[in-house]
């Protein structure tokens, strides 16, 4: 035989089910987390994507790394 306490019933509703303002608080605050998420993902594709980096030319950077270093002067 089961108990009443475990059994729902239409006057109380479940804890964990948000309701009213609590539900529409979930949604709204689900939402700005995507849209921050899109935004942040937009930024680091407009800045640090493929498009944005230097080409690199191993014979230039060997020219770099072997050409004289700038004295530096005497305090």
């Amino acid at each position: 035989m089961r108990s009443q306490a475990s059994t729902p019933s239409a006057d109380h509703p479940q804890p964990d089910a948000p309701s009213g303002a609590w539900a529409w608080l979930h949604r709204h605050l689900l939402l700005l987390l995507v849209i921050k998420l899109s935004l942040l993902a937009l930024l680091y594709v407009l800045f640090f994507g493929p498009g944005q980096r230097p080409a690199v030319d191993a014979d230039a950077v060997a020219r770099q790394l072997q050409s004289p270093s700038i004295p530096s002067s005497p305090r």
